[in-house]
């Protein structure tokens, strides 16, 4: 091998290593909801309506796509846990065996049913 391709290969090298470490240094943590909304009330506790609004935008403005991903699927996973405990106590639709407490009758005139003109 001639000197200048060891050279250009040692280059390369060199460079693909420090590009694997530039990725390795950007490494996101991503912190649960808890998390972050506990630290979100401690930053605004003193806060009025108008700072707090200024400062959510700014928080979200922040936010990388990763940590809006995985917020996004711990929030479907919560709410999927929701429904399945929904499921035992039962939201369906209701039987209609007279036990409601709308009008049977027509007219809808209630107890005493008022005066009737004869």
């Amino acid at each position: 091998m001639s000197i200048r391709k060891i050279l250009l290969n040692s280059l390369l090298a060199l460079g693909m290593a420090g590009i694997g470490s530039a990725y390795a240094a950007e490494e996101v943590k991503v912190q649960t909801r808890e998390e972050i909304q506990a630290q979100h009330r401690a930053e605004t506790a003193g806060m009025t309506a108008e700072e707090r609004e200024q400062y959510m935008i700014q928080q979200r403005e922040k936010m990388t796509d990763e940590q809006r991903a995985a917020l996004r699927a711990e929030s479907q996973q919560n709410n999927a846990e929701q429904q399945k405990g929904k499921g035992a106590r039962g939201n369906g639709t209701q039987l209609r065996d007279g036990s409601g407490g709308g009008s049977q009758r027509g007219g809808g005139q209630g107890m005493g049913g008022g005066m009737k003109a004869h």
